[in-house]
């Protein structure tokens, strides 16, 4: 028989997972707030400290609470009789997980980056550059997507829809 955790076990780790998950949320949300104060910024200064917010944000909102939800989350799925690969709506979260975690990875912290030597060579002429707008878009639709990503994730662990994945692949 596979491993179960006992119920003080199981809480922790849905605490820690929970926990993730929330400070995951709150790390994209102020992404894309800080996105969207981007285009507002008056001078060179602010454009530079606020993709130095973003880029904080991105190591330490996003990235490490994105693994650790992701880590919890299967510990969770394999020590508990929800199974990884049982219910429909744990693929699904797995599947978005770890969608969301390699846009994040290949894409958004080279967009930040890029824009940051952007400032450093035009300054707050970049807000009239149309490759720092196109990274900046980009940057926004990203997170924007990555936030409804999350949204819907907590929406379905509480819902639990589209049934039980059977051997032939039939809903239960």
């Amino acid at each position: 028989m596979a491993y179960r955790l006992n119920q003080k076990k199981k809480q922790f780790l849905v605490a820690v997972h929970v926990i993730s998950v929330a400070s995951w949320i709150g790390g994209t949300f102020g992404m894309l707030l800080l996105g969207f104060y981007l285009q507002n910024a008056v001078d060179e200064h602010q454009l530079h400290y606020t993709l130095l917010s973003m880029e904080v944000i991105d190591e330490n909102l996003l990235k490490y609470p994105a693994l650790l939800s992701l880590l919890t989350g299967i510990l969770l799925s394999i020590w508990t009789q929800w199974g990884l690969f049982k219910h429909y709506w744990i693929t699904i979260k797995l599947v978005l997980t770890l969608l969301t975690i390699t846009i994040g990875i290949l894409f958004l912290n080279k967009w930040t980056t890029g824009l940051l030597e952007f400032i450093n060579k035009l300054g707050v002429a970049s807000l009239q550059n149309q490759d720092f707008q196109n990274s900046w878009l980009s940057i926004i639709i990203v997170a924007s997507f990555n936030l409804l990503c999350l949204l819907f994730m907590v929406f379905i662990t509480y819902y639990k829809p589209f049934g039980k994945i059977t051997k032939r692949g039939k809903k239960t």
